[in-house]
């Protein structure tokens, strides 16, 4: 499903994936990194969460991703708006059903299109992944107060990075790239800025969790679509 997999990275201007394999030799731990793992950990024991990506330049929302685990079974809806246009996704466990601008199909198992996740095997917008994080990359680390939680920023090298992922979009080549950690006073994850550079041109995005263990239920976007 190569549609789906472009438009599901979280940071839409930037199109780049969230795993990655090393980028050269490994390295250590950049400090603050326990607050990552544990922001990872936290954010993979949810059993139901809405994860919002906002452009901060336009205050957009950018992408929304609401899920809740039925048992076992994970239920999710994505929304994701771009210059082509509003994408959205339903999967309940039984079948995924996708519009694109208008345009609805329906996919069930056995096609190759339809994916049952499970909380061992889970969407990646559901795990850990969301939280960027490669310090075999990083160039530069900051970890400073923030009001009375911690602030943590990591400046890659984007030579680096580029050996392992695009760094071009239609804006040229990436410049420069970073990303910016808030965490409250005891330790839990708030809010995450990935900031990208493109000569001039400067993208900043935030991700955010929120209703953490609170969607009691997750709403098709699309049925609400067609019924309007």
């Amino acid at each position: 499903m190569k549609t789906f997999n472009k438009i599901l990275l979280v940071f839409i201007a930037i199109i780049i994936p969230f795993v990655l394999s090393s980028c050269g030799k490994k390295q250590e731990d950049a400090p603050g990194a326990e607050l990552i793992k544990s922001a990872k950990e936290a954010y993979e024991s949810l059993d139901s969460a809405r994860l919002v990506i906002k452009d901060c330049d336009s205050g957009e929302v950018k992408q929304e991703f609401v899920f809740r685990y039925e048992g076992d079974v994970l239920t999710y809806s994505f929304k994701s708006v771009s210059a082509s246009g509003v994408y959205y996704e339903y999967n309940d466990g039984k079948s995924l059903q996708i519009e694109n601008n208008g345009e609805v199909k329906t996919y069930k198992w056995p096609s190759g299109n339809f994916k049952k996740y499970k909380r061992s095997k889970t969407h990646p917008n559901a795990s850990g992944g969301i939280f960027f994080y490669e310090p075999s990359c990083i160039s530069k680390v900051s970890v400073n107060p923030s009001g009375n939680g911690t602030m943590v920023d990591y400046e890659y090298n984007v030579d680096s990075l580029s050996k392992k992922m695009q760094t071009f979009t239609s804006e040229g080549k990436m410049t420069a790239f970073e990303t910016r950690y808030v965490f409250d006073g005891d330790g839990n994850f708030s809010m995450l800025y990935e900031i990208s550079t493109f000569g001039e041109a400067v993208h900043t995005y935030s991700v955010e969790i929120l209703d953490r263990n609170a969607v009691d239920k997750v709403e098709n976007p699309i049925v609400d679509n067609v019924q309007k």
